[in-house]
């Protein structure tokens, strides 16, 4: 089964890291599944029975996007609102029962500042709990996650052999999550 990574950006068209790093899984059509979500849904109005056909017939979930005050995108907290239905993800539903999910997260702030000794006081996993434990009540293993920081430096343009390397370790991470099953 191939792994299949959500996407959901807002502003794909202004992206470098999030578009970098999908110009680097597409080039492994046998691996990977891309959802783009606002592509999928330009008017917003997800469908639940085309995303569990799709998650049903791919392994490994990853959802990809740039953190937006400290959260996901807002039609990404939709999607899981809608697709994470009683019957089929809990309540008697199995769907994501030992499925693995992880996340891929671009912050345009520094690592620094993503820590819990920093003013924000939490880390990017700590941002992210409430989606990792509403997948965990629905069976599926937390896979973990990979990070890209400073997406907007203040100061200067992107390195673009940063950017490239991460989008092959990113690719690796992929491979690693199906390799190696639960990471934590």
């Amino acid at each position: 089964m191939k792994t299949l990574i959500i996407v959901d950006h807002p502003f794909y068209d202004q992206s470098v890291v999030n578009r970098r790093w999908l110009d680097e899984v597409r080039k492994y059509p046998d691996e990977f599944v891309v959802r783009n979500l606002q592509s999928s849904y330009p008017r917003s109005s997800v469908d639940p029975a085309l995303e569990h056909s799709i998650i049903d017939n791919n392994g490994t979930i990853v959802f990809q996007f740039p953190m937006f005050w400290f959260n996901t995108p807002p039609m990404l907290k939709s999607w899981v609102d809608i697709v994470l239905s009683p019957g089929w993800a809990y309540a008697g539903g199995k769907h994501l029962q030992g499925r693995k999910v992880a996340f891929a997260v671009t912050c345009g702030g520094a690592e620094e500042n993503y820590t819990r000794e920093s003013e924000l006081g939490n880390t990017v996993e700590d941002f992210l709990n409430s989606y990792i434990c509403s997948f965990k009540r629905c069976g599926a293993d937390y896979a973990g996650l990979y990070t890209f920081y400073n997406a907007k430096p203040v100061k200067g343009d992107l390195d673009m052999t940063v950017v490239a390397e991460s989008a092959r370790g990113y690719v690796e991470f992929l491979r690693g999550i199906k390799q190696e099953g639960k990471l934590s």
